[in-house]
């Protein structure tokens, strides 16, 4: 018998904790967000076809900017 395993309690205990503090610090955030800007978190919508169409098009073999290592010098 392996004494080194948790007991079940002793498991969903840290994880309904570590829930808790997420809800609460959603709700701190949602409080400083409404005092801040008069909206809530649930106001906000992240549309990603917006993102995508603001974007410069590129030509397709080109890499994305301002990612990676810069090309190595010609010549």
């Amino acid at each position: 018998m392996c004494k080194h395993r948790p007991a079940r309690g002793q498991v969903a205990q840290p994880l309904l904790v570590a829930l808790m503090v997420t809800a609460g610090n959603l709700d701190i955030l949602e409080t400083w967000l409404y005092q801040r800007a008069g909206t809530h978190l649930t106001d906000i919508s992240f549309d990603h076809a917006d993102t995508i169409a603001q974007q410069p098009a590129q030509p397709e073999n080109a890499p994305p900017a301002g990612i990676g290592r810069p090309p190595p010098p010609t010549g």
